[in-house]
């Protein structure tokens, strides 16, 4: 993440001087070890907690490719970014089926899952009870409440993956209505929702896509985190 102004969390621009960066909102100017790293908590934080789930794939289809990862970052307004409770599983298949690009862009994925099973690697039949169970066991979650998912392209893509997964919807309870921190970084001449890159350079985050579901759902968790403040009203 690029430097933030330790006052109202804008992105610093460079100055003349290689150390000192200058605040594109508020005007505030210093040396960059004193601006924030990662978006502080608002002083009245959000009711609402949120789930930002982001997984891998051997493609773009649902119905003929596969999960290889899922990552998620459960936030309830109450802790840092870096404490956040954090799900991280790969999923094993007997055959993998796909498209080059995905298979290719995922090959260290691949890798790791052909060799000696870790115990953070499952079987698809295995991952709605663990889920649930980390969920319940790190989040507080009480197995019955529905909860918000969070994520760009969340309903048009994760979600119809992971509803194929044996039992998935009927043991993790999951909102109809997403999170999508889009409409966050919306500005008024844009002619559509800006895209994740645009995102990115808004909220002042690093726009290289990691390509890990983790380093995706907690990219996700900044957007809302520094988006949520920036609306009126919010401090």
């Amino acid at each position: 993440m690029r430097k933030l102004c330790p006052n109202c969390e804008e992105l610093l621009k460079p100055t003349s001087n290689p150390e000192v960066g200058q605040c594109s909102g508020c005007g505030w100017s210093g040396h960059y070890w004193r601006a924030a790293k990662e978006p502080s908590l608002p002083t009245t934080p959000p009711k609402m907690p949120y789930l930002s789930i982001d997984i891998e794939t051997t493609g773009l289809d649902p119905e003929t490719c596969q999960i290889l990862e899922i990552g998620a970052i459960y936030d309830d307004w109450t802790k840092p970014i870096d404490t956040l409770p954090i799900y991280r599983r790969l999923v094993l298949h007997k055959e993998y089926r796909g498209n080059a690009y995905a298979l290719a862009l995922n090959a260290n994925l691949l890798k790791r899952l052909s060799g000696q099973r870790e115990p953070w690697f499952l079987d698809p039949e295995q991952v709605a009870d663990d889920f649930a169970t980390w969920l319940r066991e790190n989040c507080g979650w009480d197995g019955q409440a529905a909860l918000t998912p969070a994520g760009k392209n969340f309903a048009s893509f994760d979600r119809q993956f992971l509803k194929r997964l044996p039992g998935f919807e009927q043991v993790v309870k999951l909102h109809h209505r997403t999170l999508d921190p889009a409409i966050l970084f919306w500005q008024p001449e844009d002619e559509k929702l800006p895209d994740s890159k645009t995102c990115y350079e808004r909220a002042g985050l690093d726009n290289k896509v990691a390509h890990t579901a983790v380093e995706d759902a907690l990219a996700v968790v900044r957007l809302v985190r520094l988006g949520i403040k920036r609306l009126r009203g919010t401090p």
